[in-house]
C-alpha cells in the first residue's frame, strides 16, 4: 500500500470516528472542522506523520489542540469585552437543574479539558494511555481528571434529580 492509500485509509476509519466523540463534547461543527484541519495538517506533513507508530494519534491530537485553542481564543475574547464594559453572553453551557440532565449537558458543563478526556476515555473507547498522549499530558493526570470529572458529573446529575 502506497503513502496516499495508507492516508486514505486512516482518513476513512478515523474522521467519523473523531468527529462523533469530540462532537459530543465540542459541538458537532467545530469538531468536524478540527479534524478536518488535523487532517489537512497530516497530509501536508504526510512524509512524517505516515511514518509516526500511531499517525491516527498524531492526528487526534493536532484537533484536540485545535479546539482547546479555540476555547481558550473565545474566552480570552469575552474576557476583554466584559473588562472593556461590554455586555457579553456567557458562551459556556451552564445546566439548568431545573431541566432534565443529558449527557451533553453535563459533560458541557465540565471544563473542556476535563470534558475531553471523558470524551476520548468513555466515548472515543481510547485508553489511559492513549488519552494521555492525545491531550499531552500523563497518564496520571489523565486518571486524576477522569476522577474529577466523575465526581463533578455525579454533583450535576444527584443536583439535578433534587431539583
Amino acid at each position: 500500500m502506497d503513502a496516499a492509500e495508507r492516508f486514505e485509509r486512516l482518513f476513512r476509519v478515523e474522521y467519523p470516528r473523531l468527529v462523533r466523540s469530540l462532537g459530543v463534547s465540542f459541538g458537532e461543527a467545530a469538531a468536524a472542522d478540527a479534524v478536518q484541519d488535523a487532517f489537512v495538517s497530516a497530509e501536508l506533513r504526510w512524509n512524517r506523520v505516515g511514518q509516526l507508530d500511531d499517525p491516527a494519534g498524531w492526528v487526534r491530537r493536532v484537533a484536540i489542540n485545535r479546539l482547546l485553542n479555540q476555547r481558550r481564543d473565545e474566552r480570552r475574547r469575552q474576557q476583554i469585552l466584559a473588562e472593556a464594559g461590554a455586555t457579553v453572553a456567557r458562551s459556556d453551557v451552564a445546566v439548568d437543574s431545573a431541566a432534565a440532565v443529558d449527557l451533553r449537558q453535563a459533560l458541557l458543563a465540565l471544563p473542556p479539558r476535563m470534558r475531553a478526556a471523558v470524551v476520548l476515555h468513555y466515548l472515543g473507547d481510547l485508553g489511559v494511555a492513549d488519552v494521555a498522549v492525545a491531550m499531552d499530558v500523563s497518564p496520571g493526570t489523565v486518571k486524576s481528571t477522569l476522577h474529577d470529572a466523575r465526581a463533578a458529573l455525579r454533583l450535576v446529575l444527584e443536583g439535578a434529580r433534587h431539583a
